[in-house]
C-alpha cells in the first residue's frame, strides 16, 4: 500500500505569511518578482476606503500565463528560478526559493491576481480565510479565468484587507508604509534600469501626502572623510585603495589575508565599499560644507548628522539587492560598537560608516539567505565574511588613527598651553609701549591715555579668561583620562585588603583540616581510598591557595596610592618575578617563558615601573605567540649590560609586528592596537603606550626592533 502527504490550507499560510517577518519584507518580496519578471517598473498603490485597505502591485513584467500560474506559482517551492538563474532578458533572479510570492497573505486577507501575456490575460483569486482552516489543499477550490486581450503584458495584484473582519490580517499603518519607503531606498545598488513607484489614494488624513512618487535609491555619495575599497577574492587575496578626504592622500594596499584566517573556509569573492565619518564639530563641518556647496542646500550641522547616523551601517548586497537586515539601523553585525566603547581611539563606531559589502551566489559563496528573509545563516562561511570585513576595516581604522594622531600632535599639550602667558605679555608690552607714547607727547592728556590703557589690559584679561577656561576645560579631560588609569591602583588596593582575609582563612585552616583527615584515615574511620581522593583536594587547594597568596604579593607594587622613588633593584629579581606570576597561564596555554641573564645587573629605577612595563610588555607576547605555527610557542627575555647600560629584551615567536607598524613608530601610541588582525578582542591600546611611559619616566627607553622571526621589544636603563 502507498500513502502519500496530504497537506492541510495551513501549509500556504506557513511558507509565506509566518515565514516572512514583517510587511516592510512582505513587499520587498513581491517588488523582487516584478524584477525577476523584467520589468522596468513595480507600482505599490494603497487605497484606504473606510475600514478597507487596498495595495495594489503592478507591474510591466513578461506576465504570466495559465499554464505558468497553474504549474509555477502555485506550487510552492517550485525550483524554476534556481535552475535558470537568469530572467529571459538577464537578470540574475532575485526569488529563488519559490515562496516569496506568498507573502502577500501577510498583506491582506483576499487576492485577486491579474496577469497577462502573450495576448492572454488569466486572472485567479485566493481567499486566504479558506487556507486557514483544516481543509485539505484539494479542497480549497481556485477559480481561475482566462479570455484573450488586447493589453500590454505585466502583472497586477490586488490585495484586499479588510480590517472589520475579525480573521484579516495586520493592516498596513502610516508607520508600516514609511519603512517601507525606507526599506525600499535602501533596496538596490547601481539599478538603473527598474524604477520603484509609491502611490497613497485617501491613505493619509493630509491630503498633501496622498501622491505618487518614484522611490529614490540612497546610494553612497561623495561625502566622506575616509574611504576604502576593492576586492578580496575567494582565496582571501586583496586589493584595496584607501583615500583621505583631508589630505587627498590615497594608497593602495595588496596583500593576503590567509595568515589571519588559517583554518576559514571560503566565503567566496567579495567587493567592499567603506565611508567613514568622523563626528566631532569640524567634521561634520566639513561634510556640511561639501554636500551644501555641491547641492545648493542649507542643512545644518544638526540635520547634517542626523543624516549619517540615518545613512550608517554596514548593507550586505547580492546581485545588486540588499539582504536585510544588514544595514538596518541598530543591527550592528559586527559589533563595532562594543569594539569602540572597549578602544574609542581607534575602532569604529557603527554610526560612523556607511558601508557595502556585495558578495557573491549562494552557490558560491555558501552565504545561504535564510527563508524567513531575516539574514544569512549563520555558518562557517558566514563567520569567515566577519572576519574579512573587520580585518578589511581594520585597515583603515589604522591609516585614520595615524593620520588623527599627526594632527593631534600638531597641537602643543593642553597643560602646556595652560601655562604659557607669552602672547599676553607681549600684547601688554605693545599696549603700554603705545600708552608710553601718547603720554611723552601730549601729557596734558594723562588721564584719557590711562584709561585707554586700562580699557586694553581689560579687553586682554578678559580675552585670557575665555582661552583658559577653555584650556582648562582640555586639563580636565586629561586628568580624566589618567584618574581612569589611577583607579586600577585603587581597586587592586581593594582586591588585596578584601582578598587577604579569605586566603588567610584558607591557609590558616587547610592544615587543620588536613590534621583532621589523617585522624580519621589512622582511627580507620575512613577508606583508603576516600582519604586519598579528599587529601588530593585538599593538597590542590593548598598549591591554589599559596598560588593566590604569591599573586597577590606581586600585585602590591601596583596597589599603592603613593609612588615610591627610584631605588638600586635587582633586574633578575624583577624579572623572575614577573615570569613566576605568568608561569601558571602559560603553561595552560602551552607557551614557555625563558629568562637568561648574563650577568648580575643593577639599575636605578622606579620597581613598580619596571614592574608594570614588563607586565605589559610580557601580556602583548603571550596574546600574539597564541596565534604562532611554531610547534613550540615561546617568549624569551634576556638581560644583559653594555658599558653604562643595561638592556632587556623580550622576543616572542608570535606574528611579528608589521612593516607599516615599525616604520610608522605607532605602537607606542596611545589607542593604537593591531590585535584586531586576529581577534574579535580590539585590546585597548594602552599596554604599550603605558610600558613605554613607565620607561621614559626613569630616563629609559622602550622600542621596537627588527626580528627574524616574531617580535622583539627592548628596554634600556643606567647600570646601577
Amino acid at each position: 500500500m502507498k500513502s502519500y502527504f496530504e497537506p492541510t490550507g495551513r501549509l500556504i499560510m506557513s511558507i509565506g505569511k509566518d515565514l516572512i517577518k514583517d510587511l516592510p519584507a512582505a513587499i520587498v518580496e513581491l517588488v523582487k518578482n516584478s524584477y525577476d519578471a523584467d520589468a522596468s517598473y513595480v507600482k505599490i498603490t494603497y487605497i484606504k476606503n473606510g475600514d478597507e485597505l487596498n495595495i495594489i502591485v503592478e507591474d510591466d513584467g513578461h506576465g504570466m500565463s495559465q499554464d505558468i500560474v497553474l504549474n509555477a506559482w502555485m506550487v510552492p517551492s517550485t525550483d524554476y528560478k534556481l535552475k535558470n538563474k537568469t530572467s529571459p532578458k538577464g537578470r540574475i533572479y532575485q526569488g529563488r526559493k519559490g515562496i516569496g510570492r506568498y507573502a502577500v497573505s501577510l498583506l491582506g486577507n483576499k487576492l485577486e491576481l491579474i496577469t497577462i501575456k502573450d495576448g492572454f490575460k488569466t486572472t485567479a483569486c485566493f481567499d486566504w480565510d479558506e487556507f486557514n482552516s483544516g481543509k485539505k489543499l484539494r479542497e480549497i477550490p481556485i477559480i481561475i479565468k482566462t479570455s484573450e486581450t488586447m493589453d500590454n503584458t505585466g502583472t497586477k495584484l490586488v490585495i484586499t484587507n479588510d480590517k472589520s473582519n475579525d480573521k484579516s490580517a495586520d493592516q498596513m499603518s502610516k508607520i508600516d508604509a514609511q519603512k517601507v519607503e525606507k526599506e525600499l531606498s535602501k533596496l538596490l545598488s547601481n539599478v538603473n534600469d527598474f524604477k520603484i513607484i509609491i502611490s497613497y489614494k485617501n491613505f493619509y488624513d493630509d491630503h498633501e501626502k496622498n501622491i505618487c512618487k518614484e522611490i529614490s535609491q540612497l546610494e553612497f555619495n561623495e561625502a566622506w572623510h575616509y574611504k576604502l575599497s576593492g576586492k578580496i577574492d575567494r582565496d582571501f587575496n586583496y586589493e584595496l585603495k584607501y583615500s583621505n578626504f583631508y589630505t587627498k592622500e590615497e594608497k593602495e594596499f595588496k596583500g593576503s589575508f590567509k595568515e589571519e584566517l588559517p583554518d576559514y573556509v571560503s566565503c567566496g569573492g567579495i567587493i567592499i565599499d567603506y565611508r567613514v565619518y568622523d563626528k566631532d564639530p569640524s567634521g561634520i563641518e566639513v561634510i556640511m560644507n561639501f554636500i551644501n556647496g555641491n547641492q545648493n542646500t542649507n542643512l545644518s550641522k544638526a540635520e547634517i548628522k542626523n543624516m549619517l547616523i540615518d545613512k550608517s551601517g554596514i548593507s550586505i548586497f547580492r546581485n545588486d539587492f540588499r539582504i536585510r537586515p544588514y544595514g538596518d539601523k541598530g543591527f550592528d553585525w559586527l559589533n563595532l560598537d562594543s569594539k569602540r566603547v572597549q578602544n574609542p581611539s581607534m575602532a569604529i563606531g557603527s554610526e560612523q560608516i556607511n558601508g557595502k559589502i556585495s558578495i557573491e551566489s549562494e552557490e558560491d559563496s555558501g552565504l545561504k539567505e535564510k527563508s524567513a528573509r531575516d539574514g544569512l545563516y549563520e555558518n562557517s562561511n558566514f563567520d569567515t565574511l566577519q572576519q574579512i570585513a573587520d580585518l578589511s576595516l581594520n585597515l583603515l581604522e589604522k591609516e585614520r588613527f595615524k593620520y588623527r594622531q599627526k594632527a593631534t600632535k600638531k597641537k602643543p599639550e593642553a597643560i602646556d598651553k595652560l601655562f604659557d602667558f607669552s602672547h599676553v605679555s607681549q600684547n601688554m608690552v605693545k599696549a603700554i609701549d603705545k600708552a608710553y607714547k601718547k603720554l611723552k607727547k601730549s601729557p596734558e592728556n594723562t588721564d584719557e591715555h590711562i584709561e585707554a590703557l586700562n580699557q586694553e589690559i581689560s579687553k586682554e584679561i578678559r580675552n585670557l579668561e575665555k582661552e583658559k577656561e577653555t584650556e582648562f576645560l582640555e586639563v580636565k579631560e586629561t586628568i580624566a583620562i589618567y584618574q581612569k588609569h589611577t583607579t586600577l591602583g585603587n581597586v587592586i588596593s581593594v582586591v588585596l585588603h578584601e582578598g587577604r582575609k579569605p586566603l588567610s582563612w584558607y591557609t590558616n585552616k587547610i592544615p587543620t583540616i588536613k590534621e583532621y583527615l589523617d585522624n580519621l584515615y589512622k582511627c580507620k574511620e575512613l577508606s583508603e581510598v576516600s582519604y586519598n581522593k579528599l587529601s588530593n583536594q585538599i593538597n590542590k587547594l593548598s598549591d591554589e591557595a599559596m598560588r593566590m597568596s604569591s599573586f597577590f604579593k606581586r600585585l602590591d607594587p601596583l596597589a599603592s596610592n603613593k609612588r615610591g622613588g627610584g631605588k638600586k633593584t635587582s633586574v633578575a629579581k624583577q624579572v623572575n618575578g614577573i615570569v613566576e606570576m605568568f608561569e601558571e597561564i602559560a603553561k595552560d596555554k602551552g607557551i614557555e617563558i625563558k629568562y637568561d641573564n648574563v650577568e648580575e645587573l643593577y639599575t636605578n629605577i622606579i620597581e613598580e615601573d619596571l614592574y608594570m612595563a614588563l607586565t605589559n610588555i610580557i601580556e602583548n607576547a603571550m596574546f600574539w605567540v597564541e596565534f604562532s605555527s611554531e610547534p613550540i610557542k615561546s617568549i624569551e627575555i634576556i638581560s644583559y649590560g653594555v658599558d653604562d647600560k643595561v638592556y632587556i629584551e623580550v622576543l616572542d615567536n608570535g606574528l611579528g609586528i608589521s612593516d607599516d607598524d615599525l616604520e610608522d613608530d605607532i605602537l607606542f601610541t596611545p589607542g593604537y592596537s593591531g590585535k584586531k588582525r586576529v581577534s574579535n578582542d580590539n585590546g585597548t591600546g594602552l599596554g604599550l603606550a603605558i610600558a613605554g611611559e613607565a620607561i621614559q619616566r626613569n630616563n629609559g627607553k622602550l622600542e621596537a626592533i627588527e626580528a627574524t622571526k616574531g617580535a622583539c621589544f627592548r628596554i634600556t636603563l643606567l647600570r646601577s
